[in-house]
């Protein structure tokens, strides 16, 4: 088993959680207080960035500065070696040890398309507490999205990922960023989008983008691409929330509307301006009141009392001289050219009055559109320069396809999901697909394949350790639930006989197996009553050998009527057997009778055993044949050994043996 890793000798780090376009998530625990907690660690191959150093470094000053309850905590910050065996040897690595939420973040609970408005109304209420103590304590998010929001199983709602947070004394810079647009396009407010100073009202825009998403299941704007999408954030207005959800109140959808507004001073000023007015619409059914940076003014109108305008003296009833006809000029006089040009002066200076009047709204209507033009040239040309093209990344394995993506300037974030066609631990794709024009560090799905759905348990692992079994079956999705042995004539000890499941048969996705591991020893069959033949075939299936002891028996012959070891008992693989084969006893043949001698010969045999053993020398006779042999006499004790062998000889002619 490897050892736990611990840094700072205090937090051991456990399983990957999460990860991130700049940084992975791993499940730890603080032993000195005993408490689970995430460990935010950067990827190894983004370390060395000075970029990504900077803001991995922004969000652990701005999380560790903020304390509430609707904002996850940060309880350490440091840098973790990397051991000098690995492929990064020596290299820092910047860590956070957060509080640890065990739940889902809005962007899954979205998914699962069940959100209630009571539920968006009141997570919002957890955002929008977040956003105006971070407010409050002179930090802008500049990211709120419903991926930076967790819902814990309590309820609680949890901000996090200050990675691109900023202080308001640093709000004066704009949000561009080496020519990249920070943030997320369907949340993005339309002073970001723009590359203009932000302030708390941005923040307060995405707030409003998320509630109008969790009210009715999609963002405020939608497009093909983010270039599209930040567009509609700049020139258009957002489609009646009443139209995608019926259930959405008048009061509720003027919120919604006033939270959205493209001049920041027409929005809500303050986080607590905006969640009382929520609460306000969603509880007690009231709209949200125009002020006057709302109230549009309308075209004057003369009041009705108002005097009439007078071009010349009232006129009287009386005064009836008007009347009068004018004295009719004869027809030979001749109009002077002061009489004409007296007469058409007022009309031509009519005409150049409309004229210049004309020309100045074409003027000014042409300028302005002159100028509309080219800062949308401008703002086109800076947004397309900060897109990037999706690469293909299909069938690489996870982490080239993740280093892939973030080399083109995007934010992998990882998805799993069973694939028949792609391998396990390989890229399925993106979404969006590759070619997609996006924004430079957006998100974007990397959905990795689990490998299919439905797994067949190899039999090629038949006779394998039981550490190889272990290793194919969890790289195929399965798990190994517990381990028993049983008696095999052929697969040696400690290797694989079967699983349960059986080989070869298909088992859903992260079903469990069960191992059984050759004993390395075979049951012993009963050979009783077998011949030598069957019981030699018997035990040749079981690789065993036999050792045959033919005895004399009472029992039926050629049979085996005993063996050891006993049968069903278990010995190793290779051992012998030992049998007791029967035979029939043999029959002793009894001696052929012959005639008993008589009385007679009895004495006379008696006689000449007598007389043998008279002619046997004395033991002074003897010690004379010594001395005479000494002498060199003749030996007489050959003689008498002579004799006695006659006698023996005769003896045993008559059936009585002489030992």
């Amino acid at each position: 088993m490897s050892q736990q890793r611990v840094i700072n000798e205090r937090y051991e780090v456990g399983e990957l959680i999460g990860r991130g376009g700049m940084a992975d998530v791993y499940l730890g625990r603080d032993v000195r207080l005993g408490r689970a907690v995430a460990i935010k660690m950067m990827r190894p191959d983004l370390a060395r960035d000075p970029q990504f150093q900077t803001r991995f470094q922004r969000e652990a000053h701005a999380s560790a500065a903020l304390n509430h309850p609707n904002i996850v905590a940060v309880f350490d910050t440091g840098e973790e070696e990397i051991p000098p065996n690995g492929e990064h040897a020596g290299l820092a690595l910047p860590y956070m040890v957060m509080e640890y939420v065990n739940g889902d973040t809005l962007r899954a609970l979205l998914r699962k398309d069940d959100v209630s408005i009571d539920q968006a109304v009141e997570w919002t209420e957890g955002v929008l507490g977040a956003v105006a103590y971070s407010h409050e304590n002179d930090i802008v998010h500049r990211d709120i999205k419903p991926g930076n929001v967790m819902v814990d199983e309590a309820g609680t709602v949890k901000v996090m990922d200050f990675g691109i947070a900023r202080a308001l004394s640093d709000s004066s810079a704009t949000m561009t960023q080496t020519q990249a647009v920070v943030g997320t396009a369907q949340y993005l407010s339309p002073e970001q989008a723009r590359g203009e100073t932000v302030d708390f009202r941005s923040d307060l825009y995405s707030v409003g983008c998320l509630l109008f998403e969790l009210l009715t299941g999609r963002p405020p704007f939608v497009g093909d691409s983010p270039v599209a999408v930040a567009y509609q954030h700049v020139r258009e207005e957002p489609p009646a929330a009443t139209s995608l959800n019926p259930d959405i109140t008048p009061a509720l959808d003027s919120v919604l509307k006033k939270s959205l507004a493209k001049d920041k001073n027409d929005r809500f000023q303050t986080g607590k301006e905006f969640l009382t007015a929520l609460r306000s619409a969603h509880y007690d059914g009231v709209p949200v009141s125009e002020d006057a940076s709302t109230t549009v003014i309308p075209p004057a109108v003369i009041p009705a009392d108002a005097e009439p305008t007078q071009a010349m003296g009232s006129i009287s009833a009386q005064d009836d001289s008007i009347f009068e006809p004018r004295e009719e000029l004869p027809e030979s006089y001749e109009r002077t050219g002061q009489f004409e040009a007296a007469e058409a002066k007022p009309p031509k200076k009519r005409r150049r009055g409309w004229l210049i009047a004309l020309l100045l709204i074409l003027l000014l209507g042409g300028g302005a559109f002159a100028g509309w033009w080219f800062w949308n040239e401008a703002e086109q040309r800076r947004i397309e320069e900060n897109q990037v093209d999706v690469p293909d990344v299909s069938g690489m394995p996870e982490t080239e396809a993740q280093n892939a993506l973030t080399t083109a300037g995007l934010r992998p974030i990882l998805e799993y999901e069973h694939s028949d066609d792609i391998e396990r631990d390989h890229a399925i794709g993106t979404e969006p697909d590759s070619g997609t024009t996006m924004e430079r560090y957006d998100e974007i799905t990397l959905n990795i394949s689990l490998g299919p759905d439905q797994v067949e348990i190899p039999e090629s692992l038949q006779g394998a350790s039981e550490a190889t079994v272990r290793d194919t079956l969890e790289d195929l999705g399965l798990t190994v639930s517990d381990v028993s042995y049983m008696n095999s004539a052929t697969i040696p000890r400690d290797r694989l006989v079967d699983t349960n499941p059986a080989l070869g048969s298909t088992v859903p996705h992260g079903s469990t197996v069960a191992l059984k591991m050759s004993s390395g020893e075979v049951e012993v069959p009963d050979l009783r009553g077998l011949t030598e033949n069957q019981a030699q075939e018997a035990l040749s299936g079981l690789g065993l050998n036999l050792s045959v002891n033919v005895m004399e028996a009472d029992e039926e012959e050629g049979r085996v009527f005993a063996q050891n070891p006993d049968p069903g008992s278990s010995i190793a693989q290779g051992n012998t057997i030992e049998v007791n084969i029967a035979q029939t006893p043999v029959e002793e043949e009894e001696p052929e009778e012959t005639d008993s001698p008589s009385p007679d010969e009895e004495n006379s045999d008696e006689e000449a055993d007598e007389e043998a053993t008279e002619d046997s020398p004395s033991p002074d006779e003897d010690n004379t044949d010594d001395e005479d042999n000494e002498a060199g006499g003749p030996p007489h004790g050959g003689i008498h050994e002579e004799g006695h062998e006659q006698v023996r000889d005769w003896n045993r002619g008559r059936g009585r043996g002489n030992d």
